[in-house]
Parts: structure tokens; sequence; C-alpha cells
């Protein structure tokens, strides 16, 4: 089912290159809401993953909002990642990513991401990461690495009251 997530995203991101190419679709790809962590916090969000072509969409991923997906060492998303999110928002679809960012954040700089994955390293027992830096402590200690994308994600988050 993991490996299904990983295809899943891929599909997603695949489609969305086309999508970007068309503005009657895009609208419709927007109304998808999923569910993922910040602060440790459960959040819900609406997201549109688009491939990075323009001189403004690099300027939007200057801004260092981050969306993180988590893989293991086989590619799939740790079923640990996934499960207190499934649990509480079964209704919502879920890739079990992180983000960096919210609205209320100092500093916030837009509803738009880049797609960040972090990969376990062979021999690391995943756990959940519902945190920025729970990821950027497990890259400092050698359990994984991060791949940077060339992919910007407008991702608004929709449901946080919870944070405020």
């Amino acid at each position: 089912m993991q490996r299904l997530s990983v295809t899943l995203l891929a599909a997603v991101l695949a489609l969305s290159a086309v999508v970007a190419q068309s503005p009657a679709l895009t609208f419709a790809a927007a109304s998808v809401r999923n569910a993922g962590f910040y602060d440790n916090q459960l959040i819900e969000y609406e997201g549109t993953p688009q491939i990075t072509s323009s001189p403004q969409a690099a300027q939007q991923l200057a801004h260092g909002n981050i969306v993180y997906h988590i893989i293991d060492a086989n590619g799939d998303v740790p079923a640990v990642q996934c499960a207190r999110l499934l649990a509480a928002l079964p209704q919502d679809a879920t890739s079990c990513n992180t983000l960096n960012s919210i609205p209320t954040d100092s500093g916030y700089a837009g509803g738009a991401w880049n797609l960040q994955i972090f990969h376990w390293n062979p021999g690391f027992t995943p756990v959940e990461l519902s945190r920025d830096t729970d990821i950027t402590d497990a890259v400092a200690a050698g359990k994984g690495r991060l791949e940077v994308t060339a992919t910007l994600v407008r991702c608004p988050v929709v449901n946080f009251a919870n944070l405020r």
C-alpha cells in the first residue's frame, strides 16, 4: 500500500505538469483536501503541485516554504508516517507530508512550497517526522538525506485553527 502512495504521488506530480498547462483544469485540481503535519500537529490543506518553469515560480521557491515528503529506503511512505493522519482524518487524501510554515508564522510567504523528499537511509527504523526540525535533525544525524526538487506545490492551508 505504501508503494501505491509513492506511485500516486508520482502520478499526481506528472498530471500536475499537464494541469499547469490548462487554466480550466487548475481549479479542479485545487479542490482536493489533504492531511499533513505542521509542528507535530495535524493540518489540512489543498494541494496543486506544479513543475517550476517560470521566473515567478522560481521566486516563490526562494521564499523558503518547504513541504517534506517522507519515504523509506525502499521508496515507500512508512506506515508510521501516515498512521496518525489516517486515524484522525480518514476522509482526507494524504501523502503524509510535513510543512515547515503556515499562515500564522512570522515570515510566512504565501501558499506555495518547494517539494523536498526525505529518504530514510537503509538500516534505520522510520519514525513519524511531523515537524521540520524532526527532518533536519534526522539528516544531521545521518538517518536520511534530503532530495530538493524543482517542484512548486501550491497548497493553501485550510484547517489550522488549533495552531492559532
